[in-house]
C-alpha cells in the first residue's frame, strides 16, 4: 500500500515537471482571461468551457497518435462534419433509428480513417497530401448531402446523446474522459503504443526490430476516424443541426492542442496528459477571445502563433540533445 503511495506521488511529480511550462501558460491565460472578464471564473463559463472542448479532446486522441508516428490528419474537421450531416439526415429525412444512425457515424469516420491509413501506409503517400484529398472529398459529400442547408434534428432520442448531463455535469464531457483514459491505457499500457513511440522514434530501427511499421502506421488513422465520427455524431446532437460547415476548423485545434501539449511533430515524443493541458489552453483562449469579444479571426492568428512557437522549441530541444 506504501509503495503504491509513494508510485502515485512520483507519477504526479514527474507529471509536472514535465509539463511545467505548459501548466504555467494554462495558468497565465487564465488569469488573463479572468483580469479582463470576471465572467471567465463563473461556475456556468467554466462548465461550458469543458463542453466546448470536449469534442476537440476527443479528437486529440486520435491525432495524438498520429503525431507520434511522425504523421498527420488534416482531414479531421470535415470527417466530422461528414459524419455529423450523415447523421442528421439518417435520422431526420430516412427515419433511421437512433442506433442504426451512432453505427452508420461511427462507420463512416472508420471509413475515411481507412482509406487515409492505407493510402498512407500502403501506397506511400505522404499524409499531409493523403490527408488533403479526403479533407477535400469529406467536404464535398457533406454540401452534396447536406444540399447547402442545414438539416434540423427534432429527434429526442437523438439529440440527448449531446445535451444530457449526468450530476450537472454534461454527457459530452464524459464522452470526452472516457476517451482520453482509453487512449492513456493505449499508449501507456499496450504493445500498440510500445511500437508507436518505437517506430514515432526511429523508424528505420522499428523496422528492423520486426515490427510491421505499415500496420502500425494505419492504426491511427482508423483510429481517428472512428473518434472523428464519434465527434460528428456528438456535435449534431448538440447543436440540433448540422450543416454543411459542421467542423471546419476543427484540425487547426486538434493539431494545436496536440503540439502545445509537448508532442514533437516528427514523432516519438506525446502524452496524453500534456494533449489535456493543450487542450485546456487552446479552450481557455478561444473561450477568453470571445468572452472579451475580440474577432474570432485572431483565434487563428494567436493559434498558427502558439503552433510556431511550440515547433521552434521542439526543433530547438531536439538539436541541443542531438549535440549532447
Amino acid at each position: 500500500m506504501k509503495e503504491d503511495k509513494n508510485y502515485f506521488i512520483e507519477s504526479i511529480k514527474a507529471y509536472f515537471k514535465r509539463n511545467l511550462g505548459t501548466i504555467i501558460g494554462l495558468i497565465l491565460l487564465c488569469l488573463i482571461a479572468s483580469v479582463f472578464t470576471n465572467k471567465f471564473l463563473t461556475t456556468s463559463n467554466l462548465l461550458n468551457l469543458l463542453k466546448s472542448n470536449s469534442v476537440n479532446a476527443i479528437i486529440c486522441c486520435g491525432m495524438l497518435m498520429a503525431i507520434l508516428l511522425g504523421q498527420i490528419d488534416i482531414s479531421v474537421g470535415s470527417t466530422v462534419g461528414l459524419s455529423g450531416v450523415i447523421g442528421a439526415y439518417l435520422i431526420t429525412n430516412l427515419n433511421m433509428p437512433v442506433w442504426v444512425t451512432v453505427i452508420c457515424c461511427i462507420g463512416v469516420g472508420c471509413l475515411i480513417g481507412l482509406v487515409n491509413g492505407i493510402t498512407v501506409s500502403y501506397l506511400g503517400i505522404p499524409a499531409f497530401v493523403a490527408t488533403l484529398a479526403t479533407m477535400s472529398i469529406g467536404r464535398g459529400f457533406t454540401q452534396i448531402i447536406s444540399g447547402g442547408v442545414s438539416i434540423r434534428i427534432r429527434n429526442d432520442a437523438y439529440t440527448a446523446i449531446g445535451t444530457s448531463s449526468i450530476g450537472g455535469l454534461s454527457i459530452i464531457a464524459l464522452y470526452a474522459a472516457a476517451a482520453l483514459i482509453i487512449t492513456w491505457i493505449i499508449i501507456n499500457k499496450t504493445k500498440i503504443g510500445y511500437y508507436f513511440y518505437a517506430i514515432g522514434g526511429n523508424r528505420t530501427a522499428a523496422k528492423y526490430s520486426g515490427i510491421d511499421e505499415k500496420v502500425y502506421n494505419m492504426l491511427p488513422y482508423v483510429y481517428i476516424g472512428a473518434l472523428c465520427g464519434l465527434g460528428g455524431l456528438i456535435w449534431s446532437a448538440r447543436l440540433g443541426s448540422a450543416a454543411a460547415t459542421l467542423g471546419e476548423g476543427f484540425e487547426m485545434d486538434a493539431i494545436s492542442a496536440v503540439v502545445i501539449g509537448g508532442t514533437s511533430m516528427s514523432g516519438g515524443v506525446g502524452t496524453v496528459g500534456g494533449t489535456f493541458i493543450g487542450i485546456l489552453i487552446i479552450g481557455v483562449l478561444n473561450n477568453g477571445l470571445n468572452l472579451m469579444g475580440i474577432n474570432s479571426f485572431w483565434q487563428d492568428v494567436f493559434k498558427g502563433i502558439i503552433i510556431l512557437v511550440a515547433v521552434i522549441i521542439d526543433v530547438i530541444r531536439k538539436s541541443k540533445s542531438n549535440i549532447n
